[in-house]
């Protein structure tokens, strides 16, 4: 399924607004899209009249857990989880380790002549990008799957990162420290040579959940991809760069990035709530820029949350979930606040042993695991239902004392567990029983 079945799909559902009035990319797109989100029954849009652009936009693509369920071939985000869980125990070994033996295990199809090459575009100014806050300093890409490669290993990495349009042949590609993208920059760098990067657009609707996810370094998505749903994910070489790329994809943009070339990137509005800008944001040199015949470019709407994009990071709690219950078998549930989900908050029910045990297991998430960068863990006993924050949230501060809070740099751990379940104030269940076959009798 590429990213023009998927609209197709959802517009038979009833999940697509079409707009074919002009739109402006600047303010105006991103506006009318938060208004969409908001609304209880918000749909994707497909912006046919771009201006200053001959190609459609489309976003919110992502905006609600029915449009996730169908983007993932799965009944629910529950039925998602269990899907993962299967595919992980097809396998032995740590949670890395099954992840890296599937994603061997599946190899991908090269096409020679791939639809995304139907077209050759000369530079960046035809392309739709959005500027969505008011300070923002130009036009961003919200929306690329980001693909580079290991220098040694040759394995590609996937990833989701802004990138601002600073003139018609370059970019400013915003990967973090800590990424796949910026640890093979890095290596590329020190042989002092350029690193090769390719933007796609659209494609598999499924690439940008896995280009999201957690996956740990040195797996292939694309196979894992495969694997998981089921599909065949045929890719091809790139024009200009040496890195394959999937035949289905919208647009591509191959580029590269030479050693200390950097560039000052933002002001851009981003998740939390304000401007921020990077004044050593790698500076892409565009090689080449191809399109499939009649293409739609995707994006996204950056900003505080709740927007479209928090329903793209909630479903990677589904591989978390799983992920941490393989390496720690005494965790129970994993619940990640959609508001914070970003910042990596995640509430945990565990099986509790001491007080001594939490304290290790909590070291040991911040150590190695896919929690390590939470700023803020909270566990809880196996009695909290984790998606009842306001019952958590009372467990918290009845729990709350200074030898149950953990710190380690700007991260924080909360240990909530430890209550006494026959001390719990609940009602007598003869007496609630009685009620029942009373309840006639009271008026009630």
């Amino acid at each position: 399924m590429d990213l023009q079945e998927f609209l197709q799909q959802l517009e038979k559902n009833g999940e697509l607004r079409r707009i074919k009035h002009s739109v402006d990319t600047n303010l105006e797109l991103a506006a009318l899209a938060r208004r969409e989100f908001a609304r209880q029954d918000g749909k994707a849009i497909l912006f046919e009249q771009v201006q200053g652009s001959p190609f459609p936009l489309a976003v919110n693509l992502f905006g609600s857990a029915r449009r996730m369920s169908q983007l993932l071939r799965c009944r629910d985000l529950e039925h998602f989880s269990e899907q993962i869980e299967q595919l992980l125990n097809s396998e032995q070994g740590s949670a890395v380790e099954r992840l890296r033996k599937l994603s061997v295990k599946a190899e991908t199809v090269v096409e020679i002549e791939p639809r995304c090459q139907y077209r050759v575009l000369e530079n960046l100014s035809s392309l739709p990008a959005l500027k969505t806050w008011p300070l923002e300093s130009g036009r961003y890409f919200t929306l690329p799957v980001v693909i580079t490669k290991h220098p040694q290993t040759g394995t590609q990495n996937f990833g989701i990162y802004r990138g601002q349009i600073i003139d018609e042949q370059h970019i400013a590609l915003n990967f973090s420290a800590g990424s796949g993208a910026a640890e093979h920059l890095d290596i590329a760098h020190k042989n002092n040579s350029p690193l090769s990067v390719a933007l796609v657009f659209g494609s598999d609707p499924a690439l940008y959940w896995l280009a999201s996810a957690p996956i740990p370094a040195a797996c292939d998505e694309l196979a894992i991809c495969r694997r998981l749903f089921s599909t065949a994910l045929t890719t091809t070489a790139c024009v200009s760069q040496q890195l394959n790329v999937p035949v289905d994809a919208e647009f591509v943009i191959e580029g590269e990035i030479n050693p200390g070339e950097t560039c000052f990137e933002g002001p851009f509005g981003n998740h939390t709530g304000c401007y921020v800008t990077r004044d050593d944001c790698p500076l892409l040199r565009v090689t080449s820029i191809t399109c499939r015949d009649n293409p739609i470019m995707p994006a996204t709407v950056v900003g505080p949350p709740l927007s479209e994009n928090v329903f793209l990071a909630k479903t990677s709690e589904c591989l978390l979930r799983q992920m941490l219950k393989i390496d720690f078998p005494q965790i129970i549930d994993l619940e990640m606040p959609e508001m914070t989900i970003f910042h990596g908050v995640a509430l945990l029910s565990i099986h509790r042993q001491s007080s001594k045990t939490v304290k290790q297991l909590v070291e040991a998430l911040w150590a190695d695991s896919p929690l390590q960068k939470s700023k803020l863990l909270i566990l809880f006993d196996s009695d909290i239902d984790l998606q009842d924050f306001s019952t958590a949230y009372w467990r918290l501060i009845n729990q709350i004392d200074e030898k149950r809070i953990y710190r380690s740099g700007k991260r924080l751990a909360i240990d909530a567990t430890g209550v006494d379940l026959n001390t719990l104030v609940v009602e007598d269940e003869q007496t609630v029983k009685q009620l029942r076959q009373r309840f006639a009798d009271f008026n009630l």
